[in-house]
């Protein structure tokens, strides 16, 4: 009798498990298929990290934070949300960060597609079933893609954003501390993002037609109030001069340039858009869509930050611009206009195999193989998901290269890497060698840095290979070559 009431209490638990999936087959349908599609790269990368930002600055950013090197302002502008998952995993299973990274980065994705399953559920009204195919088109989408290819931080205070705003504004301290929970942690999971809660909840407050319990407000405003101490601690960093009207002059042409690269971004969805500008929930768009404009727009003005986070505010465009797509995808069977000769039908499908093909081939081709339409703003959109900041074929290569550095560089030896090498080099050598950083200049523009080294070496392409032609380590000799990288020596 004793052996049997574990297998009953098994069986229990197996059949209220299954009746649990069953019940939420759609949600977790929503979380798989994103999960799925960015898996891909990351199974043909092999151990191998994808993503430019993933490489070059989380991964670094995180060693810093896991070895005491950064102090606390330096962790709140981060921001420290995603990194509160990685370290504890890191901490937990003593794994590489590269693997982890790209463990994250299908999760992600994932959580991404069920925060916009729940909130077009919740907040737009759908039901599962459209919810779950607004997942499917929005996920395919080569701008939602892009964002989950390295802007970790983005996407995770987007999902978090979304979850936060599939509810109504609340009346019930409960539900309202709910929802300013999440966009508290919205605001320190991304610092645009956390532009698009300030704007989204001084709006939703300064409207009219919304009812507020007075002792409520402070509860609402205080993901605004953490926005402004983010700002301050980015002050404090090598990064505040920068929010400054200091350096470049007004550049009209950088404002040109998104512009242009917004409208290669949508122009194929304004069909759809303009049949389903009429969602009866549109007006939840209105704050966010603004925030991105203003902030598109102040690309023009002077300063290092404006100008070089402008493309981005094209980016944060795509989730609502996406969903009013799929609003209208889903009213073409029902229009008068093409229901006649059943051209909503034939739409609908060209529509499904044109977006399913184009995903699939994004993230599968390399990016000497890439399909054009993704070479044309190579500054803002990788021409692969499976590139990071080298292209794949280079990954054995810069790891070699790497291991070669770090059995050669002694005490008074010095490796220079440029911001695309610089990650692999935090990565893949010993924490007790020197790294300079020269960020995107050539690794002979900082040689002053390095006075009182006695070797300096730096890796690159050979010449008239790889990226960044303009930044070859000029009075440099080669030491030994892997591949089409090789191991510099100023001296």
């Amino acid at each position: 009798m004793t052996d049997r009431i574990p297998t009953l209490s098994v069986g229990t638990f197996a059949l209220r498990f299954i009746e649990l999936i069953r019940r939420h087959r759609l949600a977790l349908a929503a979380f798989l298929v994103p999960l799925s599609i960015r898996i891909i790269p990351e199974i043909l990368s092999g151990p191998y990290p994808v993503g430019w930002d993933i490489i070059a600055y989380y991964i670094p950013n995180t060693i810093d934070m896991a070895s005491g090197n950064m102090n606390p302002w330096g962790i709140i502008t981060s921001p420290p949300v995603m990194y509160a998952i990685v370290l504890p995993a890191y901490l937990f299973t003593k794994t590489n960060f590269v693997l982890i990274f790209k463990v994250l980065g299908p999760i992600l994705y994932g959580f991404l597609g069920w925060s916009i399953f729940s909130f077009c559920q919740r907040r737009l009204h759908w039901s599962s079933n459209k919810a779950l195919y607004a997942v499917l088109f929005i996920s395919a989408y080569f701008v939602t893609l892009r964002i989950a290819w390295d802007a970790y931080q983005a996407e995770l205070g987007l999902a978090l954003f979304l979850l936060a705003e599939s509810t109504q504004v609340v009346s019930s301290v409960k539900s309202a501390s709910v929802r300013v929970f999440l966009l508290s942690l919205a605001v320190l999971s991304n610092q645009l993002v956390g532009v698009l809660v300030v704007g989204t909840q001084l709006w939703t407050l300064l409207r009219p037609s919304t009812n507020h319990s007075p002792r409520l407000i402070p509860l609402q405003l205080s993901p605004v109030a953490l926005f402004l101490l983010i700002l301050y601690a980015t002050m404090q960093t090598p990064l505040g001069p920068g929010l400054s009207f200091v350096g470049p002059l007004a550049n009209l042409s950088i404002l040109t340039t998104n512009l242009s690269f917004l409208f290669y971004a949508y122009i194929l969805l304004v069909p759809l858009v303009m049949l389903g500008i009429k969602l009866r929930e549109r007006s939840v768009f209105t704050p966010w869509m603004i925030a991105c404009v203003i902030g598109l727009a102040l690309s023009e003005m002077p300063g290092h930050l404006f100008q070089d986070i402008g493309y981005r505010w094209v980016l944060l465009l795509s989730l609502p611009l996406l969903i009013l797509a799929y609003e209208g995808y889903s009213r073409l069977r029902a229009s008068s206009t093409f229901r006649a000769r059943n051209l909503g039908v034939v739409l609908r499908a060209i529509l499904i195999v044109s977006l399913s093909s184009s995903a699939i081939l994004y993230a599968v081709l390399p990016a000497q193989s890439a399909l054009p339409f993704y070479t044309m703003f190579p500054q803002y959109v990788p021409s692969s998901m499976v590139q990071s900041s080298l292209p794949s074929s280079d990954y054995p290569n810069v790891v070699n290269a790497m291991l070669w550095v770090d059995s050669h560089l002694s005490s008074d030896s010095v490796l220079i890497t440029q911001q695309a090498f610089y990650g692999w080099a935090r990565s893949y050598l010993s924490p007790d060698k020197q790294v300079v950083n020269s960020l995107l200049a050539p690794p002979n523009s900082v040689i002053g840095e390095t006075g009182s080294y006695t070797h300096v070496f730096t890796i690159w392409w050979v010449s008239g290979k790889g990226w960044f032609q303009s930044s070859f380590p000029i009075g440099a000799r080669p030491l030994v070559t892997f591949g089409d990288l090789a191991v510099y020596e100023f001296r």
